[in-house]
């Protein structure tokens, strides 16, 4: 929720800057009744935001692909934004100012209304599609509920800003504020690259090992980056100085310059004692967030269940697999105990997935069920029981089955492949 909090907050008061600025320069240049194309696009930038949010809410985002997917294009928008705000951060009122200048000197009213509409449609729109992207991406690692929760009240709160700020009741040290949530939200890109990779080596796209899906996996699983940026917050507040704390002490008096290098020198002081002990509170910060991660005794597997294997394969009942959870089985074969898992995948046509207790990526280490998710046991990958049969990534290795009767079989000749596996 705080992390969709600070993205809407950001995004909003980009927007309302910009708005601001729209509104400040048609009062100033005597052109308020255009103030309604201003209105008009803002509204326009808004419904074509939401299209947006409809049109990804829309997609098949339980699918490896789209999910990796959407992941690297959000870190690439919210990057290619912190690199646009620190460059242009400084020029941005003189640019806005130039573009409107050049629209309100176009020689018809219409023109004028159209330029307006547009320049603010374009204006507000970059900051709601970004806004949505990233939101969207969170939505895949969070609660649906706790994000939407978190950006209506950034929202809210970008809007009271804006309010205030066009009406000029407002003093923010804006530097400071765009500093600390620029931090933040490049801290959140690094989430988003490891999520990205993750999803992508799942679906094969990209090379993974076991030794980089446990690194990255359990990243993923506790979300670190993105609870380390939000804790990182009241450190940035110490690290990062305002305005006021920034400039050098003045001289007490021109003709005192002692007292003047006696100022500079506490100043110095302070700012290496707020230096020091905002970056040993990172240090700490990202010390227990590790262990935090890493530090967690392995997960266990359960045992299996043994099976007799017969002339034509193995039997399972099936009112044995009718409770959705996953079920591990072990059959003996040439000399080796092969293990392979098999559940309801809770889908209309009542399909039972069955695999090997193993991937490809990750070895024989095995999958467990946690809360209703099936889970990789060395990387903590979740996995989305339908995908359960489809090779890739962590999946776990396809093994063929089919319904006689009252009973799963598999057969003895598509265990067998399966015997190499767990040498």
């Amino acid at each position: 929720m705080l992390e969709a909090l600070i993205v809407t907050l950001r995004e909003g008061i980009e927007a309302a800057l910009v708005v601001g600025i729209i509104v400040a320069f048609l009062r100033r240049e005597g052109y308020q009744r255009f103030f309604a194309a201003v209105g008009a696009g803002i509204v326009a930038a808004l419904l074509l935001s939401l299209g947006g949010a409809v049109a990804l809410y829309h997609l098949a985002v339980n699918q490896e692909v789209l999910e990796g997917t959407l992941y690297l294009v959000s870190a690439i928008v919210v990057s290619s934004m912190l690199v646009w705000m620190w460059r242009h951060a400084k020029a941005i009122s003189g640019e806005v100012k130039g573009a409107l200048a050049r629209i309100v000197a176009r020689p018809t009213s219409r023109g004028v209304w159209l330029g307006l509409f547009l320049f603010t449609l374009l204006m507000v729109f970059r900051e709601g599609i970004e806004t949505v992207v990233f939101l969207s991406a969170l939505s895949l690692s969070s609660g649906g509920l706790l994000t939407l929760l978190g950006a209506a009240l950034g929202l809210a709160a970008a809007t009271v800003f804006g309010v205030l700020f066009v009406l000029g009741s407002l003093k923010v040290d804006l530097q400071r504020f765009f500093t600390i949530t620029g931090i933040a939200l490049a801290v959140f890109v690094v989430q988003l690259l490891c999520n990205g990779y993750h999803e992508l080596s799942e679906a094969g796209l990209l090379p993974a090992s076991p030794r980089t899906m446990a690194i990255v996996g359990p990243l993923v699983k506790q979300e670190f980056f993105f609870v380390a940026a939000v804790l990182l917050l009241p450190l940035l507040m110490l690290l990062v100085p305002g305005r006021g704390a920034a400039r050098v002490a003045a001289p007490a008096a021109a003709d005192n310059p002692a007292q003047a290098r006696l100022e500079r020198a506490a100043e110095r002081r302070q700012r290496r004692a707020r230096i020091l002990g905002g970056g040993l509170g990172i240090v700490a910060l990202f010390g227990l967030g590790l262990e935090m991660v890493y530090g967690q005794p392995a997960h266990s597997r359960s045992p299996a269940t043994p099976l007799v294997l017969a002339a034509d394969g193995v039997h399972i009942p099936l009112a044995q697999l009718a409770d959705r959870h996953l079920h591990r089985f072990s059959v003996e074969l040439d000399g080796r105990t092969v293990r392979f898992i098999a559940l309801s995948t809770g889908e209309a046509d009542g399909r039972i997935a069955t695999a090997f207790d193993a991937c490809e990526v990750c070895g024989n280490r095995g999958y467990g069920e946690e809360n209703g998710t099936i889970v990789c046991l060395h990387c903590l990958s979740g996995i989305y029981p339908p995908s359960i049969g489809r090779s890739g990534g962590c999946n776990p290795i396809p093994l063929a089955a089919h319904v006689a009767g009252p009973d799963l079989v598999i057969a003895r000749g598509d265990l067998e492949p399966g015997a190499k596996l767990f040498e």
